[in-house]
């Protein structure tokens, strides 16, 4: 049996737990291709997975982390999909990329726009995907709407700045913890940054605004950031919340919405991928944005696969930015 190299947890906890290990090579099933992996995305759910903390979709142990990656099809389960044998793709197994292969369903792979490297290509999948639906279809973002981006040197955060201000946005705030993340977030396209761990931070935005407050809050930490955040919505406002980073819970007392007529909403991006013909659409939007120099891709950490837990720390330790890549 042909064997290759993978990245696996048996039991979950720290970093440490990640194993780099010998495993038998995927045969792809009738509907699924075999894909080399190029490179692979690294994730803050990956992390909450190895953990065990809750999650929604269920990480059986043995299990292989890597939700998106990008390769080159080497094989195909059924003759139908023939023609796919020898292109590049994204694909989207949900689990299995910390890998030198995996096997993806077919239905589970989105073609690479033109011009686009696997090392930042990969960072366009998950994080350009969240930061674009977020933006469009859970916050409906209207032109000239001001916007709070948290965690702003980010994967997704860096991709948000941006494509709120090419969708039209007016004000961009970017929220950062640091002096290095929060000038980065700037030279991205932020109008104005803060630091969301320094007391008062939402000063800086209420004055900026006129004391309106923002339209759209793109929330991803929870707890007392949270909550400042939610309570400097405007009138009409909308907070989406697509992770709890802080791991901090936070109850909130919802009669503080109907007076300024404020909605919170959820945004997980799994489900959206059954909408093909809109991921296609957003993945050829932003090649053609990389590929105009409107759009930038920032890799903060390339990592060879068998280094999956120095990636860990790092982004346990929050002293990275961009987007962290596992290279076989």
């Amino acid at each position: 049996m042909t064997s290759m190299k993978s990245v696996r947890f048996h039991g979950t906890g720290a970093p440490e737990v990640l194993v780099y290990e010998d495993v038998p090579r995927p045969h792809p099933a009738a509907g699924e291709a075999l894909v080399r992996v190029e490179a692979t995305g690294v994730n803050f759910a990956d992390n909450v997975r190895r953990r065990g903390d809750p999650y929604p979709v269920p990480s059986p142990l043995p299990y292989t982390l890597g939700g998106e990656c990008i390769g080159v099809v080497e094989a195909v389960g059924d003759p139908a999909s023939a023609h796919l044998v020898g292109q590049r793709f994204f694909a989207f197994p949900g689990s299995g990329c910390y890998a030198e292969y995996i096997a993806a369903p077919v239905d589970r792979l989105f073609p690479v726009p033109e011009g686009l490297d696997p090392v930042r290509g990969v960072a366009l999948f998950v994080q350009g995907l969240t930061a674009a639906l977020i933006l469009k279809s859970a916050a409906r973002l209207q032109p000239g709407e001001s916007v709070l981006v948290q965690a702003a040197a980010g994967g997704v955060g860096l991709l948000a700045v941006q494509l709120a201000k090419l969708y039209g946005a007016g004000l961009v705030v970017g929220a950062a913890s640091t002096e290095e993340k929060r000038r980065l977030a700037a030279q991205h396209g932020a109008d104005l940054t803060v630091d969301y761990t320094a007391p008062g931070w939402t000063d800086a935005i209420r004055s900026a605004t006129q004391g309106r407050g923002v339209d759209i809050v793109m929330e991803m930490t929870g707890g007392d950031i949270a909550r400042a955040s939610w309570a400097v919505l405007a009138p009409f406002g909308r907070s989406v919340v697509y992770g709890v980073a802080g791991r901090e819970p936070f109850i909130l007392n919802t009669e503080v919405l109907p007076p300024t007529n404020a909605s919170i909403g959820g945004f997980y991006l799994r489900p959206y991928l059954a909408r093909r013909e809109l991921i296609e659409s957003l993945l050829r939007e932003f090649g053609a944005f990389v590929r105009e120099g409107k759009l930038r891709v920032h890799v903060g950490g390339v990592f060879a696969l068998q280094d999956a837990a120095s990636a860990h720390r790092s982004l346990e330790a929050r002293s990275t930015t961009g987007k962290l890549v596992l290279v076989p």
